[in-house]
């Protein structure tokens, strides 16, 4: 379970490189995306808020892998509220990973097509994670009193 969760985290770290590494290129694949569909729209703006779009994803994505790094921490620590807290940071990845996945519809060319298919990639990982928070040894694991490794949960 900890390692889907981390290869999601390995997901939207690629994404954010992706981000990072070719921001011009993917911010004038989205100005572009922005003026074909409104070709009155100036240019300045669609730039702009290709850039906002850009920082919306990133920013949203770094504060959901945060807030599922800290709730992991509490789940292996059998913390009160671990899961439902986890489950919750799941939730909203899934929709953040989803709404990544259509705002960045007109740079879905850029560096080796990342952004067709991981947020998808992400977003089936965090279903997968959050599901396996509720299988019956890692239930049994959170709810025993006795100190144990995690080797047959992770």
């Amino acid at each position: 379970m900890f390692t889907v969760w981390a290869a999601s985290f390995a997901v939207f770290t690629a994404q954010a490189g992706v981000l990072a590494v070719e921001y011009e290129t993917v911010s004038d694949a989205l100005a572009a995306g922005l003026t074909e569909r409104d070709p009155t729209a100036d240019h300045y703006d669609a730039s702009s808020a290709a850039d906002l779009s850009m920082l919306g994803v990133g920013g949203v994505g770094l504060l959901l892998v945060l807030s599922g790094l800290a709730a992991l921490i509490r789940l292996r620590r059998r913390s009160l509220g671990a899961r439902t807290a986890l489950t919750i940071v799941g939730a909203l990845t899934v929709v953040a990973a989803l709404l990544s996945w259509n705002v960045l519809v007109d740079a879905r060319d850029v560096a080796l097509h990342v952004f067709a298919w991981a947020p998808l990639l992400q977003t089936g990982l965090v279903i997968a994670g959050t599901t396996l928070l509720y299988s019956p040894p890692l239930s049994a694991w959170l709810h025993s009193r006795s100190p144990q490794d995690l080797r047959g949960i992770s």
